[in-house]
């Protein structure tokens, strides 16, 4: 466990009988300087340690369950990050359960459709080096080697259409979820098939390209095929030379969609959650990592504004009607006030939140594939009223 600092008399009670109720709990906050931005004590960014003691008692108390860890960057600094033991994702089990294990700063966490985020900052990359020319190009001029799959409406599918999931081929992800294990889902099927790309440009189109959004994986696995054919890298490969390289990342898993070399853009990616923290501070900082623009600002802008209406599904319904470049944009509510973010958002709890008007990201990972996820509710009566005594409100 790390050596603790001073900490109110009533803060520091509390972290002790948490030490001595769960041993996952690692108790204290980070000071030291890492990676180019600082850990540091929440008194210093004005935030409230009694609320987040009392999160991390219900987290340890299972009253919160299978949440495996909290972040919170504020002002550039990362000012809480605890992990708490659960088990790992594994797509075999039943109930999706690996092997139990003590999360902490090391473990690589599966992100699921947090990956999507990732891809679409690599596409900003591909297209600010030059690789990709124009978001408007289409996809099959990228892909011609699966011409005999396409038709004149389907040749008009676009990038810009991948990112903002409006190619119009059919996908049931909404309908049919994953973790229903039902072999109708067209996640399993494209898993399954022998050759993901033309699993899905052989979806029947059921609207024009741009017209209706539906979510799809589909569409984020082509993108990433693009990605490769444009930069001659597999994307796991260009992200570590132009993207997880600057940000000093050097731990990661990104796997492939079965038995191909094609990688699973849409979800297959495994980080460290302070990793996911990363990301979302490069966000925040409209691209920059240590002096060195790594996205360009305006594609932060693009990726993070409302590109395209959601359909009120159960994901609109959980994150909003707005949508970016994969990014959701939802508005987080609280008694003193609304407040706008954008989120990256995985199955089982994974989150990368970022907050522009409060300064601040938020991490979460989690194992809740069947059980209700408590995300919404820890940000919404924990997380921002820590921070309340600094915020800004939406107008």
């Amino acid at each position: 466990m790390r050596k603790l600092s001073t900490f109110t008399l009533g803060l520091l009670l509390c972290t002790l009988w948490l030490v001595s109720c769960n041993p996952a709990f690692e108790g204290g906050y980070p000071q030291t300087v890492w990676s180019g931005w600082e850990f540091t004590q929440p008194d210093e960014v004005v935030i409230d340690e009694e609320i987040l003691a009392d999160l991390v008692e219900r987290v340890s108390s299972g009253d919160y369950q299978n949440i495996h860890s909290i972040l919170i960057v504020k002002d550039g600094r990362l000012v809480f990050e605890q992990y708490f033991p659960g088990y790992a994702w594994d797509w075999d089990d039943d109930q999706f359960q690996g092997e139990f294990t003590e999360f902490n700063a090391q473990a690589l966490h599966s992100v699921m459709s947090v990956s999507k985020v990732f891809t679409s900052a690599l596409t900003g990359i591909a297209f600010e080096g030059g690789f990709i020319e124009d978001l408007d190009q289409t996809v099959i001029s990228y892909l011609p080697n699966y011409s005999h799959l396409s038709n004149s409406q389907k040749n008009e599918i676009t990038l810009e259409h991948l990112l903002t999931m409006t190619s119009g081929l059919e996908w049931n992800s909404t309908e049919i979820p994953i973790s229903t294990r039902d072999a109708r889902s067209d996640v399993y099927q494209m898993h399954s098939s022998a050759d993901s790309i033309a699993y899905v440009l052989a979806k029947p189109l059921l609207s024009e390209p741009g017209y209706q959004r539906y979510y799809s994986d589909g569409d984020v696995t082509l993108l990433g095929e693009v990605i490769h054919e444009a930069t001659g890298l597999h994307i796991d490969q260009f992200a570590e030379e132009y993207l997880f390289a600057p940000l000093e990342i050097t731990d990661y898993r990104w796997r492939t969609i079965g038995d191909t070399d094609v990688i699973a853009a849409g979800g297959g990616l495994e980080l460290r959650p302070r990793d996911m923290a990363k990301l979302g501070l490069l966000y925040l900082n409209d691209g920059v990592w240590n002096g060195e623009q790594i996205i360009p600002a305006e594609w932060i802008r693009r990726s993070t504004s409302n590109q395209v209406q959601v359909p009120l599904d159960w994901l609109g319904e959980l994150f909003g009607e707005r949508y970016g470049y994969y990014w959701w944009l939802p508005v987080f509510h609280t008694e003193a006030g609304d407040y706008a973010a954008y989120t990256a958002a995985g199955w089982g709890g994974q989150r990368i939140i970022v907050f522009p008007d409060l300064n601040m990201v938020v991490v979460l990972a989690g194992g809740n594939y069947l059980n209700q996820d408590p995300t919404q509710e820890i940000i919404e009566e924990y997380i921002l009223p820590a921070v309340e005594q600094n915020q800004i409100l939406v107008d």
